[in-house]
Order: structure tokens, then sequence, then C-alpha cells
């Protein structure tokens, strides 16, 4: 784990604690996918907080470096709306991954946890976060979501007989791997068991590791 914190800058520090908090990443998320700027008012809107609660999320976001914050001149009287966009710096899904791990990592090595367990404990903030959206979704779907969410494209095939699976068709961090597998491998082990431990009436019965370039990491699950 060492190997992977020790290179942390301060920057990367910022952008990784201001995307630990789920609110505060579902706010990234949607501008970044958006594909426009984005107002208060829709942040609001999306996130069912107040405004002054969403302009305070935004203000961390914009401090790490992560949102740019504009002003969109109508013309009219009054105060200028504010607007949001990802900064350029932070416009990668990859970037953002790597973001998440570094936070991940930076948590085990202050609470003297191993990679497995601060991932288990990030998955369970992740269900968390994903339930709270309110979509009744399955366990297994809940964690399509999230391994979504760590940037993984991922294909959830259900199953007649037999364990569901999620795979995950591209890997996000195939430099971290190839730098420490056992650590960013074991971080996503983690992250697993945490979904799973949060959402309930699904097991883990298999993990099959692929090498991040081929990826193709399966998630077997039984009922």
């Amino acid at each position: 784990m060492s190997s992977l914190v020790a290179g942390l800058g301060e920057e990367t520090r910022s952008r990784a604690n201001a995307l630990a908090d789920p609110t505060r990443f579902g706010i990234f998320r949607y501008v970044a996918t958006a594909g426009h700027a984005a107002t208060v008012a829709e942040l609001t809107e999306y996130t069912g907080l107040n405004h002054n609660a969403v302009r305070q999320h935004l203000a961390v976001l914009v401090k790490a470096g992560l949102l740019d914050e504009g002003v969109h001149a109508t013309g009219a009287r009054g105060r200028p709306r504010l607007i949001y966009r990802v900064s350029p710096a932070a416009a990668s899904d990859s970037l953002l991954s790597y973001e998440r791990l570094a936070k991940v990592l930076v948590r085990a090595f202050s609470a003297s946890m191993t990679p497995r367990e601060a991932g288990r404990e990030e998955g369970k903030r992740d269900a968390r976060a994903v339930e709270d959206l309110g979509l009744d979704l399955s366990p297994p779907e809940v964690l399509n979501q999230v391994m979504s969410g760590w940037g993984f494209a991922t294909r959830f095939d259900r199953r007649q007989l037999g364990a569901d699976t999620v795979t995950l068709t591209s890997c996000p961090l195939a430099q971290a791997v190839d730098l420490d597998a056992q650590v960013v491998c074991s971080v996503h082990l983690g992250i697993v068991e945490g979904v799973l431990e949060a959402t309930g009436g699904s097991k883990l019965v298999g993990f099959d590791i692929h090498e991040p370039l081929m990826a193709g990491c399966e998630i077997a699950l039984a009922n």
C-alpha cells in the first residue's frame, strides 16, 4: 500500500477528500454527464437538498479543482446565475477513479486498516448512496451501479440457474494494478463485499481476476 500512498500530492488528496462524500460524488458525476453547465437550482432538484447545502458541496468541489464556477448572464435584472462545469483537469473518468482509490488508501493507511477492509467500508457507503436514489434495485444491480460509479464498464447477467455475474469489461485503474495488483484488487474485492453486506440477499461465490488490459474480471453472486 505504501508504494501507492507515498506519491500522493496535496492536489490529489484534496480531490480524493472531496469525492469521498457520496453526495459530492453524486453532484460531480451529475455535472460530468449532464452535457451542459449545471445551475444550483438544477442540482438542488437533483439532490433534494436545500440551496445552501448544495452551494456548500459545490464550494468544496470547486476548491478541490474538480468543478469550474462561472456566471450565466441573462441580461435581466438581479444577481446572475452561477453555473458549474467539470474542470478540464478532472474531466476523465480514469482520473476520477484514481482519486477515489487514493482516498480509500489514505483512509486505510490512517486507520491501520488493510486495503480490503477500507474497500469494504467504501462499498457500504456507495451502496447506501445508490439505495438512497430510490430506484428499487436488486443487490446485484446495486453492485453493478457501484462498480460503474468507480469508472468500470460493467455488464450484469442474470442467470436462470447458477450464479448471477457482474463482469467488469474494462479497468480504469490498469496502471495502478500493474504497480501493485494485490493492493488494488483487494480494494475492489472489499468494495464488492461491502456492497453485498449493506444490501443483503446475495453472497459472493466467486471473484475471477483477469489481466487489467484484457479486463473481464467476473464477480459471481448467489442468493
